[in-house]
């Protein structure tokens, strides 16, 4: 792995508006990533382009599948421009995805000094599949038809993104994180969904990309599915739950010395929760989370080595005076914790 981020402020981020040059600046200088603006990207769109079959309800904002002999030219194509690994044919195009464009030509323009990586966020494979239903209702996960053609086309969306990215900023990497929220439904209690289907889902798109491939999620589930992937990092919420994903010790274990990684989502993105924090207190959380990691037998020197820092989740929700504390906590606390522990 050509580079491994030792506590890289990095950010699940959304800009809560539009016209915030000042907030734009700071995630460009410290978290390279295609920002999402409300209003204006088309998150959904830009990842039906090139996907077979699909039936789009606007008035009630549903998707699914249309697998009817009529169609079936449809899908024959998509299969053999995937045989035929035409990336292309995936390209997301400006209008579904101006965030994407505007990252890159502002990177081009004015690249940030040292610039390593670029964060590049897509839906996971999982919660895609459960955007769209079969004839009955039933998300598209549980149907291996449907699940099949969704997967493919978030790999091969990615595989587009990723190329994208090195082709305008040559000697830079791509770091490629699957947002997956949809995993609590499947992993709890009344949840559905077989654990090998999950985790082939999963590292279908893990696998497709060059660059490091993570996951993030933010609720508690099963993290043994997770550390048992392909993924290179999982990024959870370590403000709340640094201390279930410890109850894994052997899966962590396994994990780290493979040379998976840990992005610690310790800073809030609730407005109320980050009014009570400061950068010293965050420290302490991450401190706190990784002496319960190494009280069930987790090499420090190696935990410390496989981690950076994250907001929790997305600050699209925050007001603009928060997020921008968000990401300066990201960047502050992860300056911290390197010079407490690199020096």
């Amino acid at each position: 792995m050509p580079f491994k981020p030792r506590f890289m402020a990095t950010h699940l981020a959304a800009v809560p508006q539009r016209d915030s040059k000042q907030v734009c600046r700071l995630i460009l200088d410290h978290f390279p990533e295609a920002p999402c603006l409300p209003r204006l990207t088309r998150s959904t769109r830009m990842y039906l382009e090139g996907m077979p079959c699909l039936v789009i309800d606007s008035e009630r904002g549903k998707l699914s599948f249309d697998l009817s002999p009529e169609r079936e030219h449809e899908l024959l194509e998509f299969y053999e421009r995937v045989i035929a690994d035409d990336v292309d044919y995936f390209a997301i195009s400006e209008a579904s995805a101006p965030g994407v464009y505007a990252l890159v030509r502002a990177l081009q323009q004015e690249p940030p000094p040292e610039l390593k990586v670029v964060h590049i966020q897509t839906p996971g494979p999982v919660s895609w599949a459960m955007t769209a239903v079969d004839q009955n209702g039933a998300p598209a996960f549980y149907n291996e038809t449907m699940r099949d053609i969704m997967v493919k086309t978030l790999a091969m969306k990615a595989r587009w993104q990723e190329r994208m990215v090195r082709e305008a900023l040559p000697g830079v990497a791509t770091l490629l994180d699957y947002g997956e929220p949809a995993l609590v439904i499947h992993t709890s209690a009344v949840g559905s969904g077989a654990r090998a289907d999950l985790i082939k889902a999963m590292n279908e798109v893990l696998d497709a990309v060059e660059g490091m491939a993570g996951v993030h999620c933010c609720a508690n589930i099963d993290w043994s599915i997770l550390l048992e992937s392909h993924a290179d990092w999982i990024n959870f919420d370590a403000f709340e739950y640094a201390d279930r994903l410890a109850l894994y010790p052997d899966d962590l274990k396994r994990f780290l010395a493979r040379g998976g990684m840990l992005a610690w989502g310790v800073v809030p993105v609730f407005d109320e929760k980050i009014a009570a924090e400061s950068v010293d207190s965050l420290v302490q959380r991450v401190e706190q989370g990784m002496q319960i990691m190494v009280d069930k037998g987790i090499d420090r020197e190696l935990l410390a080595g496989s981690s950076w820092i994250t907001p929790a989740c997305s600050t699209a929700s925050m007001s603009l005076p928060m997020a921008e504390r968000a990401f300066a906590y990201t960047r502050d606390v992860s300056r911290w914790l390197r010079e407490r522990y690199f020096g």
